[in-house]
């Protein structure tokens, strides 16, 4: 792999792609995105998606020839609040429609309302083996018509354009709705992190807000395979609560069940019902969760979060 653009191959998967979006009827920018998108349940992630992996593939191409076909509002690039930025390796701005006074300046530094190294988080995904390497990056920023800040999500695509250049191709929006998916890949990333470097470094990260572990209103804990806290964001000031007996909104008891999937396997998905802050009836929530050794010691690394459709409908 020498990491050299292939005009032949693109320009023939892009042909392909449009006549099966005109057979199917299909949004072009959808169609392209679809074998990255299958994993995601909502419309609004997908085209997301779809929207980046398309200007991926112009920047693959055309490299900086490609940012003023961005710069155009109201096209399939800039429209409402969806817009392509693009940065370089080494956190500087190459390119962005709503603040062209950053283009040129290096970034890396800059981080959200919570500390989050937002650009550094960016280059991390440039720097993965992956020629087409793709993630996401979730940070608070403050909207300009909100008085107080709200997460975005923003998905970077590693792209490797003419002369072999790297950029980080991206787009993100505000508020939007927590995919299985995120939470799944954040609790392996934190078993990656504690296997690797151990309790005592990815604890400190997992209480951290200003880590990649607390995103989009929720967070990693950390169980001890009895059902006592190890790790608890939502209560630092308290140590070892037992949870094996709780109960969800209607009576089910959630920590057994977690502890019962987790005996015939290594990870599970739970369900149950609990009322969102503010709300008297409860809504639907998962949790995923993996048991992981580290020594002689084991524990169940979890997220939570709760889900956008209603209680009625399977996620």
């Amino acid at each position: 792999m020498n990491g050299k653009p292939y005009p032949r191959r693109s320009s023939r998967s892009l042909r392909a792609l449009a006549k099966l979006a005109l057979i199917f009827a299909i949004p072009f920018d959808i169609a392209l995105g679809a074998e990255k998108t299958s994993v995601y349940l909502y419309e609004d992630t997908r085209r997301l998606v779809s929207l980046v992996e398309e200007a991926a593939l112009l920047v693959e191409q055309q490299g900086e020839g490609a940012f003023a076909q961005f710069n155009t509002r109201g096209s399939k690039w800039w429209i409402d609040q969806y817009y392509i930025f693009v940065y370089g390796l080494d956190g500087t701005c190459l390119f962005h429609p709503i603040q062209p006074e950053l283009i040129g300046q290096n970034l890396i530094a800059l981080k959200d309302m919570s500390g989050k190294p937002v650009v550094q988080f960016i280059t991390e995904i440039g720097r993965k083996p992956e020629k087409t390497a793709g993630g996401w990056i979730f940070y608070l920023w403050p909207d300009r018509v909100q008085l107080i800040p709200m997460w975005k999500s923003a998905y970077i695509r590693k792209v490797i354009g003419p002369g072999d250049k790297i950029y980080l191709v991206g787009s993100g929006v505000y508020n939007i709705k927590t995919e299985k998916f995120f939470v799944e890949e954040r609790v392996r990333q934190a078993v990656d992190l504690l296997q690797a470097k151990g309790k005592d470094v990815a604890f400190q990260e997992f209480r951290n807000p200003a880590s990649r572990f607390v995103f989009l209103d929720t967070y990693i804990f950390v169980l001890d395979i009895q059902g006592r806290t190890v790790v608890d964001p939502a209560y630092p000031t308290l140590k070892g609560r037992d949870l094996s007996g709780f109960k969800d909104a209607v009576g089910m008891a959630t920590i057994k069940e977690v502890l019962g999937k987790l005996r015939r396997g290594e990870q599970a998905w739970v369900q149950y019902l609990w009322p969102r802050p503010g709300a008297a009836l409860p809504s639907r929530k998962l949790m995923h969760v993996r048991k992981v050794r580290v020594g002689d010691e084991e524990f169940i690394v979890g997220s939570d979060f709760f889900l956008a459709t209603p209680i009625w409908m399977r996620g």
